[in-house]
């Protein structure tokens, strides 16, 4: 079933209401009950959310005996955060010791946003160097236990660490190409300068300002809601973080800047769905947004789940999605830019000798298909994919991604 012929279910409901009451105390009534619970709890830790539902909504229903493996699942949630929040601020003292100015994107930096920080879920660190200190950090890193993968991508390098993934970025995610990019590292340019220190309770981090912030949550957001799935612990992030910054505020940072690289209708958009169905409270700026076009939005993010966990086909489609807004670019082509990605991500020569990218076509296409025939990646469906990524276009296209005249 497709995004425009989709609701929302009744247990998707639920969650959401849940949400509301436990973000910002929105007083709905939530009917919770033995036969809707798995459906809930399912449909919370799909989108990455289950601590935020459940560690106090759900109190008296977790009691029950049959409710063992939910209260397990949370306990070790609870725990795998503790874990990589403290990864956070690890990593900032290594960087802290050699002389590396580091800041933490995303993760622990939207958790301090949040009632209790530790009811976000975490997955790896994502941090931001400055690019001339990128050898020194490596270095760092590697002198203290991480594990360079190799695995290096546009944007950041990839390690491991004893407890997750670390992600050390020279540019935060989802900067578009073309002139909305040039504008993007205009307003990100003395990011380092206004970053600020934070204190928790496990130690020191550095994050971004509040505005430079925003903008990063932002950028990610459309980036994996054109691509793998936006799910709502990202709407979550968005929605913490506008209440604690506060209506006035946003609007004196952020409506000349996101009028003028294109993102000011995703803006309201998904803030128009955080008051409609997290209950966020004010925000009278966002009001006049066309409620289809929202909701559409919200029912993609519910298919889709976090970083499209719900559905194996979002990664394919993101194949044949412009996250860059290139309005003219057919999905035949697009296709083939996302290839020359994966090729030029896996195979760095080919960033000289592009005439040997067709080899990569042929190589990690095949690869891919092998092991999809045997049951190590998920199956292509061609047809399902082409049909769903055209009306995921068409909706996009009611969200103005970064100006219609940026190329």
């Amino acid at each position: 079933m497709g995004i425009k012929n989709a609701g929302l279910r009744e247990y998707e409901k639920t969650l959401l209401d849940i949400l509301a009451n436990g973000l910002f105390g929105a007083g709905r009534r939530v009917d919770l009950n033995e036969e809707n619970l798995n459906a809930v709890w399912c449909e919370a830790y799909a989108q990455a959310v289950s601590l935020m539902a459940f560690h106090n909504s759900t109190e008296n229903i977790l009691k029950s005996e049959k409710c063992g493996y939910i209260r397990q699942k949370l306990s070790n949630t609870l725990a795998n955060n503790a874990k990589i929040d403290f990864e956070h601020v690890h990593i900032c003292n290594i960087m802290k010791k050699a002389g590396v100015p580091c800041i933490i994107l995303k993760g622990f930096a939207s958790a301090i946003y949040y009632p209790d920080p530790l009811m976000r879920s975490m997955g790896d660190v994502d941090f931001l160097v400055d690019t001339d200190n990128f050898d020194l950090a490596s270095k760092a890193l590697v002198e203290n236990g991480y594990e360079a993968t190799g695995k290096n991508h546009d944007i950041h390098d990839v390690f491991l660490g004893k407890v997750c993934r670390c992600e050390m970025h020279f540019q935060p995610s989802g900067i578009p190409k073309g002139k909305a990019g040039v504008k993007v590292r205009k307003y990100l340019k003395d990011i380092f300068e206004k970053a600020q220190t934070v204190q928790t309770e496990l130690g020191e981090i550095t994050v971004p300002s509040a505005f430079h912030h925003g903008l990063i949550i932002l950028l990610h957001m459309c980036h994996h809601l054109t691509g793998d799935g936006l799910g709502l612990r990202h709407l979550c992030d968005w929605a913490v973080y506008l209440s604690t910054v506060g209506e006035a505020q946003f609007l004196r940072m952020f409506e000349k800047v996101l009028k003028d690289i294109g993102l000011w209708e995703f803006a309201k958009t998904i803030t128009f769905i955080s008051g409609e169905y997290l209950g966020l409270p004010g925000m009278a700026w966002a009001r006049d947004t066309d409620k289809k076009l929202a909701d559409y939005i919200l029912i993609d993010i519910i298919i889709g789940g976090n970083f499209g966990q719900k559905s194996a086909d979002r990664s394919h489609e993101s194949l044949l999605i412009s996250s860059k807004n290139e309005k003219e670019v057919s999905m035949l082509r697009q296709f083939f830019i996302s290839a020359n990605s994966i090729v030029y991500n896996n195979w760095k020569i080919t960033r000289k000798l592009k005439f040997l990218l067709p080899f990569g076509w042929v190589f990690f296409g095949g690869r891919y298909i092998i092991r999809s025939i045997m049951g190590k990646r998920p199956k292509i469906r061609p047809g399902k994919v082409a049909k769903e990524a055209s009306e995921r276009i068409d909706i996009y296209s009611g969200l103005n991604l970064f100006g219609e005249d940026m190329e």
